[in-house]
């Protein structure tokens, strides 16, 4: 893993990298049921260097190709000389070129994600739909035979068996074996159980839930309700509720307080750390 922080260029690079709707999340899953398809996450390890190389993306986006290079630890240099034609590496001279984005730098997960939609449109015959580019489908005979969500690298698929099976061969053909799971797996934070007879899919978050931790700092017994939280809290406080906030997918009864914690995002009061926890 690249340190990305050390990157003298990251606040000027585009890293956009789209991600499907918590709507069209769910209109796979209510596709899946009322036709009758088996659902399905598959997920890639070491999927940032899978992308398209730093030409590549220059090619593509019409921009200049980006130089980037790094130093390796010491303890790593004996190492690194056992790689053919890395024998006389000397760090004093010279340092490593990245030939395409890395884990660890801000542009890699928008290079996997141009990579993945040359498979998934090219080879796959899946278009983007209009409301979400992340939602792909695949018509056949003019009927709807498959739908893919993405994130990233965490892929969401349902379709006819035989036409499943195709699209999946073609993603290990570039991607390499892929860890898929079917019926019962967690994609986005949701845990998704279909009934392999009937087709019907539960969505819960429990798990998600479950590791979420409360505050714990000395100041929410010291202080009063009414005064205002430390900068340590605040931070605090928007890294919980924004863990929090996500449990909108599938905890409607919770919006209300969220989004009445949510107004005091920026300046809370120790009552509203209270609350949250």
């Amino acid at each position: 893993t690249v340190q990305g922080f050390k990157d003298q260029d990251r606040k000027e690079v585009d890293r956009y990298a789209g991600t499907s709707s918590r709507s069209s999340q769910k209109l796979l899953v209510s596709e899946a049921v009322c036709r009758g398809w088996d659902i399905c996450t598959t997920d890639k390890s070491k999927a940032f260097l899978q992308g398209v190389t730093y030409e590549e993306l220059a090619e593509l986006t019409g921009t200049k190709p980006r130089e980037v290079n790094f130093f390796l630890p010491a303890s790593n240099i004996p190492l690194l000389r056992k790689v053919p034609g890395f024998e006389n590496f000397d760090p004093r001279n010279e340092v490593l070129h990245c030939d395409k984005p890395g884990t660890g730098l801000v542009d890699a997960p928008r290079a996997f994600s141009i990579k993945l939609a040359k498979v998934t449109e090219g080879k796959c015959n899946m278009k983007p739909s209009k409301i979400d580019p992340e939602l792909c489908l695949r018509h056949g005979n003019g009927r709807l035979v498959c739908m893919l969500t993405k994130h990233v690298d965490d892929l969401k698929i349902a379709g006819e068996p035989h036409v499943v099976k195709e699209i999946l061969a073609e993603l290990q053909k570039v991607f390499g074996e892929l860890k898929i799971s079917w019926h019962e797996f967690t994609n986005c934070g949701v845990r998704h159980i279909q009934d392999p007879k009937t087709k019907e899919i539960t969505l819960d978050q429990i798990a998600f839930a479950q590791v979420l931790r409360k505050i714990s700092h000395p100041e929410l017994s010291t202080a009063k309700n009414e005064d205002n939280a430390s900068p340590e809290l605040v931070e605090l406080y928007q890294s919980l509720l924004g863990a929090v906030a996500y449990l909108a997918h599938t905890r409607v009864d919770a919006l209300v307080f969220i989004s009445a914690l949510q107004r005091h995002n920026h300046t809370p009061k120790i009552i509203h750390l209270k609350r949250l926890n």
